[in-house]
């Protein structure tokens, strides 16, 4: 089996980081990251992007109490 080439992880690495990659798939970018070191600085930037979109895109949930007196009045509504 061919090794990939830089490109080829690139153009593979978010489905391996969503996790839609098979385990042989899998197998073949770690095994590339290890070794390049390009790569590996790629790969690392987009975890910490995920990690930075997905902590500021988190939302904060109303207190209890209210989401029970929104649920009451709407209920009441016509």
């Amino acid at each position: 089996m061919k090794s990939l080439d830089c490109n080829e992880v690139l153009e593979r690495l978010w489905a391996f980081l969503d996790g839609e990659a098979d385990e042989a798939q899998c197998q073949e970018l770690q095994d590339h990251i290890a070794r390049c070191l390009g790569c590996r600085h790629q790969a690392d930037f987009e975890v910490r992007l995920r990690q930075v979109i997905q902590s500021k895109c988190r939302t904060d949930r109303a207190p209890q109490k209210l989401r029970e007196d929104l649920r009451r009045l709407l209920s009441k509504s016509p």
